[in-house]
Parts: C-alpha cells; structure tokens; sequence
C-alpha cells in the first residue's frame, strides 16, 4: 500500500497543501473500527495499527485516554490532529486525499444535504436505536442485560427503515453521485451486520450489498480488522 500521490495532501480552499504526517489507527475487532480501515484502503494511505479492542481494558491505559477520554474506538492520530468517531475519521481521510475525488454533484448544496440526511439515518435510525440495541441486549447481554422484547422489536424496526430506502439504493452503483463514498462503507457494514443477527435483508439490495463486499479494500480491511 502506497501513499496518496506519495504523500498525504490536504485540502485548503481549492488547493492541495502537501503533508507528511504519519496517520496511526488505534482499534480493530468491530464495525466501527472496520469503516475506518476500509477507507483507508480504499485510499491507498500508508498507515499504522495500534491493535486495540473495545471492552480489553486496553482503551482504560492512560496513553490512550489522553487521546480519548471517551475510552472507545476507532481513533485516529494524524499528526497533533486526534479524530474520534468513524464517521468524523472516514470524512476527514477522504477529505485530505484526492484518491476519491468528489464529484460535481457531491460537491453542490443539494449533494451535502442528501449526504448529511444519508448519514443521520444511518447512523441514527439503522444502526444506534435499531442494531445496536441488538447487540446490547444480545451479543452483549452479559454488560447491558438480557432484553428479549427489544432485540425483536429493534430488528423489526431495522428491517421496516431498511425498506423505506430500498428505492433510493437499488439499481444504483452508489448511494451518493457516481463515486463512491463513506455513505457506501456505511451502508455495506450495515447490511453485513443487519443480517448478521438475522435481520431480513430487502432481495432488491443484494446486488449492491455483493458489489460492495467485492470491493479489493473491503476484503482486505476485513482480514486486518477481523484478525488482529
């Protein structure tokens, strides 16, 4: 794996200031750590692993709350910039690399407010008060406590925001414009963890789902995230 154009560049204006920051990952072993190395690969951006998992002890160090007070992974060190959340971090990598140039459409006032709507649901409908209630009460039960009636109505609910959308991702080759985005690595690690706990999964989906998952990046971002 290669640098971006041999070294990161950042975006200043309509400009691209050159950079040689060293970019440290620190976690692996979920979904969320997963977003992160995926578009990392996608990118083709040297970077390090820090192979911590979440519930290890190993986010409570005081090396790594000093990066993070809030003890969770992904985060991300570039330089003396520390960016937490894995969808702040995934923002950010494509922002400073031009590998994934934005398109017309995704640069305009209507392409920011589909993406900012794309992203609100995801992370809010599909996957904080949908899946992972389910994965609280199920996977985790033994932390948050066993709650059967939730986990069954939390997959309902998933699989009843799943169809409201199946219409705007069906047939397309990305979500979002023709390039592909952050809100494809988002989706993609949803449906793989939708059905991961036997959510029903919309037939219309599985082309996309399958073309994601056949992307070089995410297969080796899996092998990485799932192995360490």
């Amino acid at each position: 794996m290669s640098h971006c154009k041999t070294e990161i560049q950042y975006r200043t204006s309509n400009k691209l200031v050159d950079t040689v920051n060293k970019l440290i990952v620190w976690g692996v072993g979920t979904t969320r750590t997963l977003r992160v190395h995926w578009m990392l690969h996608e990118l083709e951006i040297e970077y390090e692993t820090r192979a911590i998992g979440p519930r290890t002890g190993e986010t409570q160090t005081e090396e790594f709350k000093s990066l993070n007070p809030k003890q969770k992974i992904p985060a991300l060190i570039d330089g003396d910039l520390v960016v937490t959340e894995s969808a702040a971090i995934m923002r950010h990598l494509r922002r400073i690399c031009d590998r994934l140039p934005y398109d017309q459409y995704q640069q305009s006032v209507a392409g920011l407010a589909e993406y900012d709507e794309w992203l609100s649901f995801m992370l809010m409908e599909l996957d904080a008060t949908s899946l992972y209630v389910v994965r609280r009460h199920g996977d985790l039960s033994g932390i948050y406590g066993e709650a059967e009636n939730a986990v069954t109505s939390s997959i309902a609910y998933f699989e009843r925001m799943l169809n409201s959308v199946v219409d705007r991702v069906a047939d397309k080759e990305f979500i979002w414009g023709t390039t592909f985005s952050e809100l494809d690595i988002h989706m993609a690690i949803l449906l793989d963890w939708g059905g991961y706990v036997g959510a029903g999964i919309p037939d219309r989906l599985s082309d996309y789902h399958d073309r994601m998952k056949s992307r070089p990046a995410y297969k080796t971002a899996s092998e990485l995230n799932f192995s360490a």
